[in-house]
């Protein structure tokens, strides 16, 4: 074998074993951004529940 087959064959093995590793991190930095955003969305719908109720409540006392 030529050193440059070698070489070849270094680099092909080397993206084969890195690019799966990156695509799984991709993937699993995604799935966190997703559940975090959920979690954005239902404490935003219990804040804004909870200041109806306060709106409410205040109103009636005055």
């Amino acid at each position: 074998m030529e050193i440059w087959q070698i070489i070849l064959a270094v680099i092909i093995v080397g993206i084969s074993i890195v690019m799966p590793i990156y695509y799984l991190y991709k993937k699993k930095k995604l799935h966190q951004k997703l559940k975090y955003g959920r979690e954005v969305t239902e404490k935003e719908k219990i804040r804004v529940y909870l200041d109806n109720i306060n709106e409410k409540f205040r109103a009636k006392r005055k």
